[in-house]
């Protein structure tokens, strides 16, 4: 989608330099590199080399994040072959395709003293190897959908103001956008798909932007109806998120009154903005707004892995920084003019903390993968993968520790006679399917986490977890202590009827198929009929 737009623009210029640089950033140092949340990263590489080998998310293995999560890192590896660069590769093209949109929805709707900062801060949250609110040394890619949740939002609550500087065909760039971000948020995570319908909703209260409001709310209803002609998967979907809210947990509700405390400045900054903004301009959609921001954060603070950094509450400090500015004119009294003028200000200081943590982030994953620090994975396609210490030797041994078992296991289906074709490993991720360039198993899910997406009364068939699985791992030292030995107990009798302990060894212990013999022909021969028709 193009726009028209001035190249001299200081809002157009400050999005293509840091996209390029960031893309630069991530891409050329050729591989991930983690110092923390390991397993997790793997989960993400395993399901889009799952999609390059023809699986669709919700419908071949079951999911409780949308199919964009394993899609980006699928397109990463698809284009590259390397499963180091999928994450990387993904991720920069999703701030490829932000881009534009940013471009118009900033450079139309907010003046480039504010435009500038949000849209790096922005940009350096997406792309940023660190979850959300966690210091800088724990790198890893590992829950990126909330990254790029909370920046599509970021973007998306900009479109609250009405344009300053119209351009052609407004309205329609207007629906087109916030119809793209609706759906790029949706089928990321659903959670954050329903805060954007909700924000479109409420701009239906805007006369002026109800137009183009209603009119994408329809975009995004008749493309969902679209996508699902195609997908397939929105009732796999359903219920897949259905298990995870019966099962998953919350974090300590300590943890949270903690982090108001440390982030209190911030949300006191947040709240003079728009106390002071609706002083200036009082109107019930703003009221509305600032109260949506606040809730709707802290909803999906509350769901996340996350403490800190309600991204949505920022974006409504933005917005009042904005409407403020607006309200300048020459001839105002001191205070007023000092306001309308520091509001400008207000906002680059609260940016800061998250455009320095993010671009610390980024920069130390690209030197230490461009240095080649720490161990990589000595498995087939895990050489550019790379466990990293950054001040932290106990949590660097427990990684490590975990990347070597994970190649004694490659190791050891090799050894194997007959060669095992489709592997289950019986704990948090199952990823020697990808590291050892097997066939996935047909069905299963992407992940396994006690109390979070499965418990014992909540929980995936034997059925439609065992389906079209030769081998079944069970590591001795697993990542997941707690949800290796919960799925033994809920799938023990399944195993011990219909597989037979042959292997064990200090790490490992592997069950074969009864009729292994039959399977791997069977699946032989369906993987050779199929090899030259893989869908991305």
């Amino acid at each position: 989608m193009s726009y028209p737009t001035n190249a001299r623009s200081p809002i157009v210029i400050a999005i293509l330099a840091t996209t390029l640089i960031c893309c630069a950033l991530l891409i050329l140092p050729g591989a991930t590199a983690s110092s923390k949340y390991f397993n997790d990263l793997l989960i993400f590489l395993d399901g889009g080399y799952r999609v390059v080998e023809g699986q669709v998310p919700n419908r071949d293995f079951h999911t409780a994040l949308g199919p964009l999560t394993f899609y980006i890192p699928a397109f990463g590896f698809w284009i590259t072959g390397n499963l180091g660069l999928a994450m990387p590769v993904g991720i920069a093209t999703v701030v490829l395709v932000m881009a534009p949109i940013m471009i118009h929805v900033l450079r139309t709707r907010v003046r480039p003293l504010i435009a500038v900062p949000w849209a790096i801060c922005l940009i350096l949250l997406t792309v940023a190897p660190v979850n959300t609110g966690e210091a800088v040394i724990n790198i890893s890619f590992a829950m990126f959908y909330n990254r790029i949740g909370w920046a599509l939002l970021g973007l998306l609550l900009m479109m609250h103001l009405q344009p300053l500087r119209p351009a052609k065909h407004q309205r329609a760039f207007d629906t087109s956008a916030a119809a793209a971000l609706t759906l790029l948020l949706f089928y990321t995570k659903a959670t954050y798909g329903l805060v954007a319908l909700g924000f479109l909703l409420l701009l239906l209260l805007q006369p002026s932007q109800r137009r183009w409001a209603g009119t994408a709310i329809g975009v995004v209803v008749l493309s969902g109806g679209l996508i699902e002609l195609l997908w397939g998967g929105t009732l796999m979907h359903v219920q897949d998120l259905q298990v995870a809210a019966h099962v998953s947990g919350v974090m300590p509700m300590r943890a949270y009154y903690m982090s108001l405390l440390d982030t209190s400045g911030e949300y006191i900054m947040v709240a003079c903005l728009a106390g002071l903004a609706l002083w200036q301009r009082g109107c019930i959609t703003d009221v509305l707004f600032y109260g949506f921001c606040a809730c709707s954060g802290y909803a999906l603070l509350l769901q996340n892995f996350q403490v800190q950094g309600i991204i949505t509450l920022l974006a409504g400090g933005v917005v009042a920084a904005e409407l403020l500015a607006r309200q300048w004119r020459p001839g105002l009294e001191y205070g007023t003019d000092l306001t309308t003028r520091g509001a400008s200000l207000v906002v680059i200081v609260l940016t800061i903390p998250i455009s320095i943590s993010s671009a610390a982030a980024l920069g130390m994953h690209a030197f230490l993968a461009a240095t080649e620090a720490g161990v990589s994975l000595d498995t087939p396609n895990g050489q550019d993968i790379r466990v990293i210490n950054i001040l932290d030797d106990g949590q660097f041994e427990f990684y490590r520790d975990y990347a070597r078992s994970l190649e004694d296991g490659v190791t050891l289906l090799s050894s194997l006679d007959p060669q095992p074709y489709r592997v289950l490993v019986m704990d948090f991720v199952s990823p020697l399917t990808s590291l050892a360039g097997l066939p996935p198993p047909e069905g299963g899910t992407a992940w396994m986490h006690l109390d979070r997406n499965f418990n014992e009364d909540f929980h995936f068939s034997p059925e439609a977890l065992f389906r079209g699985v030769d081998v079944i791992m069970i590591p001795k030292k697993p990542i997941a202590h707690t949800t290796t030995e919960a799925m033994e107990r809920i799938y023990g009798p399944h195993i011990r009827q219909h597989f037979r302990l042959v292997e064990t060894t200090e790490l490992w212990r592997v069950y074969l198929r009864r009729n292994i013999f039959s399977s791997v022909a069977q699946a032989g021969a369906r993987d050779e009929a199929l090899q030259d028709r893989r869908p991305m």
